[in-house]
């Protein structure tokens, strides 16, 4: 009996511990050759979490594109949680945004209840370059 419960309980660990797959997988940055120079990825501050003293930001340099290309690739959803969003992203060319979803680093997700690890933005935090709020204003009027 004692050996049933304890195979019961292993199961129910295991069970619980494992996230929903989504039914394809969800790649951010697309096909797009982040390499050639021309993309941005912007990142606006909204409410809750921050990584450090960053509300705004863009990283523009092409390697940590590359490497988070390779990165943001999704393949498991996440509970869903009362938790709001911390920033929204856009990743953008010169002119329009190609992707665009909203981040929660407390309770890692992104809109669609999509598993998103923390250090997926926390990782590149060398290429974070601030924007000043003027900055900030225009990029905001020139892609929303």
């Amino acid at each position: 009996m004692k050996q049933k419960f304890t195979l019961i309980l292993l199961v129910l660990v295991v069970v619980s511990g494992c996230k929903e797959r989504l039914d394809e997988e969800y790649r951010f940055f697309g096909d797009y050759d982040v390499e050639n120079g021309s993309y941005k990825l912007l990142v606006f501050g909204s409410e809750g979490t921050w990584i450090d003293d960053y509300p705004n930001f863009y990283i523009d340099d092409p390697a940590t594109l590359l490497k988070m290309k390779e990165q943001w690739i999704f393949k498991y959803r996440t509970d869903i949680m009362p938790c709001g969003f911390g920033y929204l992203v856009m990743f953008v060319d010169e002119d329009k945004i190609l992707a665009e979803t909203a981040i929660n680093l407390d309770c890692e997700y992104i809109e669609g209840w999509i598993y998103f690890p923390e250090n997926y933005l926390r990782d590149h935090i060398s290429s974070f370059k601030r924007l000043s709020e003027r900055d900030r204003a225009v990029l905001w009027d020139k892609y929303k």
